[in-house]
């Protein structure tokens, strides 16, 4: 059965469950290659979802939160298959922890663990965290398999930033905060553009971005303009303050971006090294998320969805 139409009776089967529900029957609503999706799953990836945007469910949002919640789901199962498959055990606790943190700072979580407030939203804490730790393996995998080909023309980079520099009396720095969309379409797009509008930037990169800056509500701090790339570059001067650019397609994301603040610094004031060093990691950054999304879109076309019905 296609994706499309198993979605459609998907909706209609969930579209009479209440998800203040406690006492939920765990039948099985779908199989995603070897994996099955279950009602609970359904409906703790939705609390999941309201718990990391702290804020309670609108009763016309839940076709769409179910939606979110059953690609969330699909995308975490398929990486879990990879990882295993190739028997990738290790991950970051530091980047575990930093996450951790990061959420709990954009939620406002002052002496209160992460996993008390997620009681509070019925969602289960732990099921979070191993979805986050397969996203860290996930990352590990990615890593291992294309660091081949992550080389950066080093001089070429310092060549240009001195042209750059000459070019220009001074650099401007900017404060940006983003959200990034894999396998979007113009739904998703509209749904974000009103989620922005209802609840704001950063509550919506917290639920809907794909980028681990969803844990600090889509924030990447101050970024130098020399090691923006030039798509972004170009979106960006058209910003003023607290402005939110149009979404920019870049490969098969689609990143949509905000200008908190921005400032100019003389080229005394320049940490050149600094500045050389975040655009390499910028590049590197930028290639493994390329292969990142490839290798995922490449595995999903090749997993069957069975509903049953």
């Amino acid at each position: 059965m296609k994706f499309k139409q198993f979605f459609f009776f998907l909706i209609i089967f969930l579209s009479s469950l209440n998800v203040a529900l406690s006492n939920i029957q765990d039948k099985i609503v779908a199989k995603i290659g070897n994996n099955i999706v279950t009602n609970y799953d359904i409906i703790n990836e939705i609390n999941t979802i309201l718990a990391l945007s702290n804020r309670p469910a609108k009763e016309d949002e839940f076709k769409k939160l179910q939606s979110i919640a059953f690609s969330s789901l699909k995308k975490i199962l398929i990486k879990k298959t990879e990882v295993e498959k190739y028997k990738i055990k290790n991950y970051s606790e530091v980047d575990l922890n930093n996450y951790i943190l990061g959420v709990e700072k954009n939620l406002g979580l002052e002496n209160v663990p992460l996993e008390n407030h997620f009681k509070k939203y019925g969602a289960n804490y732990k099921i979070f965290l191993e979805g986050v730790k397969i996203n860290l393996k996930w990352n590990t995998l990615i890593y291992s398999l294309y660091k081949k080909q992550l080389d950066i023309d080093q001089e070429l980079i310092k060549s240009e930033l001195n042209e750059l520099i000459k070019k220009r009396k001074k650099i401007e720095e900017f404060n940006l905060s983003e959200i990034v969309l894999e396998n979007w379409d113009e739904k998703i797009l509209n749904t974000i553009e009103k989620s922005i509008e209802d609840n704001g930037f950063k509550k919506t990169a917290a639920v809907y971005s794909n980028s681990i800056s969803s844990a600090q509500g889509g924030s990447i701090g101050w970024v130098s303009s020399a090691s923006i790339s030039s798509e972004y570059l170009k979106e960006i001067l058209k910003l003023k303050k607290n402005q939110i650019s149009k979404p920019i397609r870049i490969n098969n994301n689609v990143v949509i971006i905000k200008l908190n603040d921005k400032r100019t610094k003389n080229q005394n004031n320049l940490n050149l090294a600094k500045i050389e060093k975040n655009i390499i990691n910028k590049r590197k950054e930028e290639k493994l998320s390329i292969f990142s999304d490839s290798h995922y879109l490449n595995l999903e076309k090749q997993y069957y969805i069975e509903i049953n019905e």
